[in-house]
């Protein structure tokens, strides 16, 4: 599960681009180990003369995906295995932040789970994950949101509606999210969890989608990247396209289903970009960003006011604040969707492969 970890299929190449360097990050066993050895008496040391210096501990952040920057001579299977592993490196190097219900590091880490699902999806005719280990995945996703979706409510969303002291309101919101962040400490110390990311590191580090023998002849797997990447991505626009099409701007539910198929164009774009015309995918994922932020909004005050639902069985105070939150979200939702039809159709153009 570590970056030490060591498979027969893992090249040298493909470990040097698949995973940032790790450093500073400590899985769960190692923080575990570190607190359990401190606490335990030295009694065959001898006594320090001196009080020992203060060691000050590095700040805990949030860990960003890094680029995968994938070379032309690749095949389709060494570059599917090589941006799985850096998903992994970015869902486990921000462990010690989410264990110090970092806000930030949970961002991330769903952001990591959400790249390799992505992933997995495009592939999912090339190198479908055995069942259960989908199943697991789902499991963790599920269990990382919610946790996300308070956070944005009591630090983003309710601060920003004007005309109102809410503060009794996000402290509501506030005391939802953090027993949600306690739920996850639960989580990742869960034997499903440790189990889950052993069996993506073999998964890929030992190319288990193989069946036995080989690879056959013909597949895409096989062929070098630059070239059988293509309808994968042409996959991923046709999608985003076919749910633009015919989208009706007040329809929640349907820009979230957009908003997805976005950001599976996204990634995908981002996995293969070295591969690419370079100026080509930058406007291109300029555009879906574009987009993206204005879906996330919506989609936002869409999360918002469920979760607000939630809370108007809490005090009067929290209550009131809570309807008249909700009415300007609303409000809010209704005039921010004008003129979203101009960046769909704009976004249903672009492509990256020609």
């Amino acid at each position: 599960m570590s970056k030490h970890h060591k498979t027969k299929h893992l090249t040298p190449e493909i470990a040097a681009i698949a995973t940032p360097d790790l450093t500073d990050a400590v899985t769960i066993t190692e923080a575990t180990e570190a607190t359990e050895a401190a606490d335990e008496p030295q009694t065959d040391q001898p006594l320090p003369q001196e009080p020992a210096p203060e060691v000050k501990q590095a700040p805990i952040g949030a860990v960003k995906a890094e680029p995968v920057h994938l070379r032309g001579r690749m095949t389709l299977e060494d570059a599917f295995q090589a941006i799985g592993l850096n998903c992994i490196a970015q869902i486990e190097a921000n462990v010690p932040g989410v264990l110090k219900q970092h806000v930030e590091s949970l961002h991330q880490m769903r952001v990591g789970l959400r790249r390799l699902r992505a992933l997995l999806a495009m592939f999912e005719e090339l190198a479908p994950p055995p069942v259960p280990l989908h199943a697991s995945i789902e499991w963790l996703s599920g269990e990382l949101g919610p946790a996300r979706d308070w956070d944005v409510l009591a630090d983003s969303t309710i601060k920003r509606v004007p005309g109102i002291d809410a503060q009794a309101l996000r402290q509501a919101a506030h005391d939802r999210a953090t027993g949600h962040h306690a739920q996850i400490l639960h989580v990742l110390r869960d034997a499903r969890y440790t189990e889950l990311m052993a069996q993506l590191t073999d998964w890929l580090g030992e190319r288990r989608w193989q069946p036995e023998g080989g690879l056959p002849k013909d597949s895409p797997l096989r062929e070098r990247a630059a070239k059988s990447a293509l309808p994968l991505l042409r996959t991923a626009e046709k999608r985003l396209a076919k749910r633009i099409d015919g989208l009706d701007e007040t329809d929640a539910p349907g820009r979230h289903r957009v908003r997805i198929a976005a950001k599976k164009a996204r990634y995908a774009a981002e996995f293969f970009r070295d591969l690419l015309p370079a100026q080509r995918v930058k406007r291109y994922l300029g555009h879906l960003e574009k987009l993206q932020d204005r879906l996330g909004a919506l989609n936002d005050l869409a999360v918002a006011d469920q979760l607000l639902e939630e809370l108007k069985g809490g005090s009067s105070q929290v209550a009131k604040q809570a309807a008249y939150v909700r009415g300007y979200i609303a409000a809010t939702g209704q005039a921010d969707a004008q003129g979203l039809s101009k960046v769909l159709t704009d976004v249903a153009k672009r492509r990256i492969t020609r």
